[in-house]
């Protein structure tokens, strides 16, 4: 059983504390209320799960103060409870949102479900007011700007298959943008109306990602004060966004690949089994097949989570979004500012090992240490113009085309996690050079 704070806005004080110590034995939090001015007052000074209201308080009608919790506590769920039952009040109830309806006496162990009930919806309701909240502030210029082909056809393909319940894989490079992937595959689906929750499964320590994913229990571990609703929880009727999910530990692996196959769970120190529809989009910079292989990565789930698999290009395969994203991100200067050909040219010229988010940073640091309207070579990082110089240096160790070590290659590779900024560093050489090396050795 849940344990949430419960409010009672009740003026007949046997009844009250009755009540109250029942919900108390079940380790609820209660507080009582005779007046609906104390009971306002409460409500103004703490967060509640559920509210018991009485519709005939000495100073309030139920009825406004069912009102005003609506509109000032939209999440909260309040049940009717009062012993002047009919059908008007029950239907005017109803319609100004109330959870429930009940008359005294009311059978407690029924009592007891209801407030079960509408605790866990308060709780769902304010965790789909957060995420909503986060997700439209991430929306803000969170369109595709792309003139590649390459890309394009990624995204005609996230299009054919939108509609369906199909999990979708997405690969790339860091900074590619596989977030904003994720966000279009919603939008553009049935599931557009419900959450989009998001999760980096690298950024949450191993011992909270499943805490994290299918929520907890109060007690079930030192720290877990209340109860919490899991990401898949809250994700149910739309989509839920795993990136980096090559990092998953892998206990949490296998009851993910239950969820995906059975649509239930539960949550970490829970007896009783949930159930939850999501769309499952993941995202990872890692080459999954070599995890499986390596034993890192159930192969079981990565069957399951490759319903549809993307790879998006990086940066520098697509050289020709590059102006396009230089003006869109330049639109948000404080004043208008252009970037001079030379250095359009410089920027194109560059690896973008960081992809379109190094892009952005690039231009915004532009932006702000430019002096003249015109953003010249002079403005952009050093880095950028050592790459618009020319070939990139090639170290002392570094050896030619023709005496490619494959296993030192290979090894650096797996060393950095597949990451080539890391490999190229180990290895001494450019970033260009390494992709080169990793073309022609089939990698």
């Amino acid at each position: 059983m849940s344990v949430y704070r419960v409010l009672i806005a009740e003026d007949e004080a046997t009844y009250a504390r009755t009540v109250a110590r029942f919900l108390q034995e079940r380790e609820h939090q209660v507080k009582v209320c005779a007046t609906g001015k104390a009971a306002s007052k409460a409500l103004s000074e703490a967060e509640w799960d559920v509210v018991l209201l009485d519709l005939r308080l000495p100073d309030a009608s139920g009825l406004d103060l069912l009102a005003q919790i609506r509109h000032d506590h939209a999440d909260l769920q309040t049940i009717i409870v009062t012993g002047f039952a009919n059908v008007e009040s029950a239907i005017e109830a109803m319609r100004l949102g109330a959870f429930d309806y009940l008359t005294k006496p009311p059978n407690f162990d029924e009592l007891a479900v209801r407030v079960e009930r509408a605790g866990e919806k308060t709780l769902l309701e304010r965790e789909n007011r957060r995420l909503r909240f986060q997700v439209s502030r991430g929306r803000e210029g969170g369109e595709i700007l792309t003139r590649s082909a390459s890309l394009r056809k990624v995204l005609a393909t996230l299009e054919k298959v939108a509609a369906a319940r199909t999990p979708v894989l997405i690969e790339g490079e860091s900074g590619v943008g596989k977030e904003l992937l994720a966000q279009h595959v919603h939008r553009i689906s049935p599931r557009a109306g419900r959450a989009f929750v998001d999760l980096n499964c690298a950024a949450v320590p191993a011992a909270l990602l499943e805490s994290e994913l299918f929520g907890h229990e109060k007690g079930a571990f030192t720290g877990a004060g209340s109860e919490k609703p899991g990401l898949v929880e809250v994700a149910d009727g739309g989509t839920l966004f795993l990136d980096e999910v090559g990092e998953m530990a892998a206990e949490v692996q296998s009851k993910l690949l239950r969820v995906l196959d059975s649509g239930t769970f539960y949550r970490v120190g829970a007896t009783r089994k949930r159930r939850a529809d999501f769309r499952l989009v993941a995202a990872t910079n890692r080459d999954l097949r070599a995890e499986v292989a390596a034993g890192r990565f159930r192969k079981d789930l990565f069957y399951r989570i490759h319903g549809l698999r993307v790879v998006v290009p990086a940066l520098r395969d697509r050289p020709e979004d590059i102006p396009f994203l230089v003006e869109h991100f330049a639109r948000r200067f404080p004043s208008p500012r252009r970037f001079s050909p030379a250095a359009l040219a410089a920027l194109q010229r560059h690896d973008w090992p960081g992809n379109v988010r190094e892009l952005q940073f690039a231009v915004e640091r532009a932006g702000l240490l430019a002096e003249a309207d015109t953003i010249d070579l002079a403005d952009l990082p050093p880095e950028i113009l050592e790459a618009g110089s020319g070939a990139a240096p090639r170290s002392a160790a570094a050896p030619d085309d023709d005496e490619i070590d494959a296993a030192r290659v290979r090894a650096a590779l797996e060393n950095a996690r597949w990451k080539r900024s890391q490999a190229a560093a180990e290895l001494g050489i450019s970033a260009r050079t390494l992709h080169r090396w990793m073309k022609k050795l089939g990698l």
